[in-house]
């Protein structure tokens, strides 16, 4: 009973389901208001469209905030996932792996160079790029601009819906 009490909405259903809830729960973060009912939709498209294990990019999140949504529910390899967890998982890499790979994340968000956003994602194969209410929060300003500005060109989207945005990247030379 104490547990389905500690529920992030009393209107969450009661069902094994671990998606559920997304469909009507507000998530307050980043003084963001976020409809998680898009990521839900955008999630569920990923897993009932996109094949095999293609590396996507979504924002990065300190631990325990909604982050690293995308890779959790679809099992996608993300170019990096939780800090903490990652630098445990990885002991025996170099020294400042993880939190370098974390700072390239946010630099290809914010980043205005499309050379520079290009050479990120060919670095690390990533096919499909995040663009939701939560990255929205985290990397507010103009480095976003570059996603709709050269849609077309280096990627596409393939997946829009309100504030969430899933582009295919079609060119990482």
């Amino acid at each position: 009973i104490a547990k389905l009490k500690d529920r992030m909405t009393p209107e969450a259903p009661q069902t094994l389901d671990g998606m559920a809830y997304m469909q009507v729960t507000r998530y307050d973060d980043l003084n963001t208001l976020m409809d998680l009912n898009q990521d839900y939709q955008a999630i569920r498209w990923m897993q009932e469209n996109v094949k095999g294990s293609p590396v996507i990019v979504e924002g990065n999140m300190v631990e325990y905030h909604w982050g690293t949504r995308f890779t959790i529910y679809t099992g996608l390899p993300n170019v990096v996932g939780w800090n903490w967890h990652q630098r445990q998982q990885r002991a025996r890499a170099p020294e400042g792996t993880v939190e370098s790979r974390v700072a390239e994340v946010n630099e290809f968000y914010l980043t205005l160079d499309i050379q520079q956003a290009r050479t990120f994602l060919q670095k690390y194969n990533v096919r499909y790029i995040i663009i939701g209410q939560l990255e929205r929060a985290l990397y507010p300003g103009p480095g976003l601009d570059k996603f709709d500005r050269f849609a077309g060109s280096f990627w596409r989207d393939v997946y829009r819906d309100r504030e969430t945005v899933i582009y295919e990247v079609t060119s990482n030379q």
